[in-house]
């Protein structure tokens, strides 16, 4: 019998305290590596999408008016770092490109780095206070999710990106901002009472609301933060005490004891995966399946009569003839057979309405798997099944290129990253910022690599 959320006690002391009392020299080497790597590779996808029209909207409606030295990455400085958090957070999902943390159903990147900057800017902290709060909180994000109960919560219509991320984006802020452990019990508390986001956003074909809920999750922690920080408070323990918000997100399947379990023994930043396609992560191992079969038996598009996709179960709705076309299996894996990649700009009614695309969508099937659902979500695999006239050809992939059991070579991450920091920066501009990033000593100011992505004149692509 499930025990009540309230015999795991003071998770949210527990947490506020280890997220304080983190220390980057005492981390593991290859972890503070790895968050490297994934605040860089985060960093190119918001230079990319700073050029893009979610992220240009929302600059229309909340303009940078000089008030305060928030950076918009790619649009330069003067917006109150909650403001900076909400933008940047909008362009960190909005290409499909930013990390895909598994055991958490969530993106945890987009929701933290946008965060991390703005709480960075607000204290002058270095670097290594961000790299420290972005570990604290992906780990507290992802543990809030599981503690919920991660597909659960899917089903249940809400976005553990959202939900889940206004908890990791405080612990984040609080951090890197300085607080007391009272103020950090009360930032979660503050983010805890913001939390929100709904799965409707599989109804819009055009991503932004998606993108507009990893923003508010983005600005709900750095608000929370800063409220905290002047002595606004709230409940003490609002993640197990007496009215939290575990239960109420997680009713039956809430879990307490995985806010806390193995704390400084697994680090969930490096259970993130990098992506590789401008689609839904669900999609990916399906995708290259199919990319690995074409390339093995050598045929076409043309040649395909069928594709069947084997997912977990739950894996299923989400990505079944969905509105949302880049979280729609069909027309990915038909974009795919025809262009032997899925980018950016492959969601645009030009492409969706491509008739040689749609006919073949019309042949894609995908069902549920016994076996592969019993791996998730932690493994996002895939069967793919095509059928040509020369035979029918399958093939199992584990989980997608770039998750933890089939990483992306260092030379593919940071190819990623140069071209899409290309968008905006100069090719020296992005290398320079690169070698910061992966490079920078912790005790270097956190402003030797934000400066960088205001993106001045100079540094802007003609």
């Amino acid at each position: 019998m499930r025990e009540p959320a309230g015999t795991t006690v003071d998770a949210t002391g527990q947490l506020a305290a280890w997220a304080l009392e983190l220390d980057l020299a005492r981390v593991p080497p290859d972890v503070v590596a790895h968050t490297r790597i994934v605040l860089a590779d985060t960093l190119g996808v918001l230079l990319m999408a700073s050029t893009r029209h979610a992220v240009r909207t929302a600059i229309e409606v909340l303009p940078l008016d000089g008030t305060d030295r928030g950076t918009v990455v790619g649009h330069g400085r003067g917006a109150r770092p909650e403001i900076a958090a909400f933008i940047n957070g909008i362009g960190g999902h909005d290409i499909e490109l930013d990390d895909s943390h598994g055991p958490s159903l969530s993106h945890p990147a987009a929701v933290i780095v946008p965060a991390a900057l703005a709480a960075a800017e607000a204290a002058g902290a270095s670097y290594g206070e961000v790299l420290v709060g972005i570990i604290a909180g992906y780990d507290v994000q992802a543990r809030v999710s599981q503690a919920i109960g991660t597909s659960a919560l899917h089903h249940r219509g809400f976005h553990p990106s959202s939900v889940c991320g206004s908890i990791g984006a405080a612990i984040t802020a609080g951090r890197i901002v300085g607080l007391s452990i009272d103020e950090m019990r009360s930032c979660i508390g503050l983010a805890a009472s913001q939390s929100s986001g709904l799965t409707t956003y599989y109804d819009d074909p055009y991503h932004m609301s998606k993108s507009f809920q990893t923003g508010i999750a983005a600005r709900n922690g750095v608000t929370a933060a800063l409220f905290a920080q002047c002595g606004f408070g709230a409940a003490p323990d609002v993640l197990t005490g007496p009215h939290d918000m575990i239960r109420p997100f997680g009713a039956a399947n809430a879990d307490p004891s995985k806010l806390v379990a193995d704390l400084d023994v697994r680090y969930e930043i490096t259970r993130t995966n990098l992506k590789r396609h401008a689609c839904c992560n669900q999609t990916h191992a399906a995708v290259d399946a199919l990319l690995d079969l074409m390339e093995e038996f050598g045929f076409g598009a043309g040649d395909i009569g069928s594709i069947d996709v084997q997912l977990s179960h739950d894996a299923v709705p989400g990505i079944d003839r969905n509105a949302l076309w880049t979280h729609n299996i069909q027309y990915v894996l038909a974009l795919t057979a025809h262009e032997r990649f899925v980018g950016l700009d492959h969601f645009t009614p030009a492409w969706t309405s491509n008739p040689s695309i749609t006919e073949l969508s019309n042949r894609v099937t995908v069902r549920g798997n016994d076996e592969l659902q019993t791996q998730f979500p932690a493994k996002k695999g895939a069967i793919v099944t095509v059928v040509t006239p020369a035979g029918r050809f399958e093939k199992l992939c584990e989980g997608p290129r770039g998750s933890p059991v089939r990483p992306l070579a260092p030379r593919e991450i940071q190819d990623k990253f140069l071209r899409l920091a290309g968008a905006v920066l100069a090719p020296d501009a992005a290398g320079a910022l690169w070698t910061a990033v992966t490079m920078l000593p912790p005790d270097a100011p956190a402003s030797d690599v934000i400066r960088v992505l205001a993106a001045s004149p100079s540094q802007l692509v003609a």
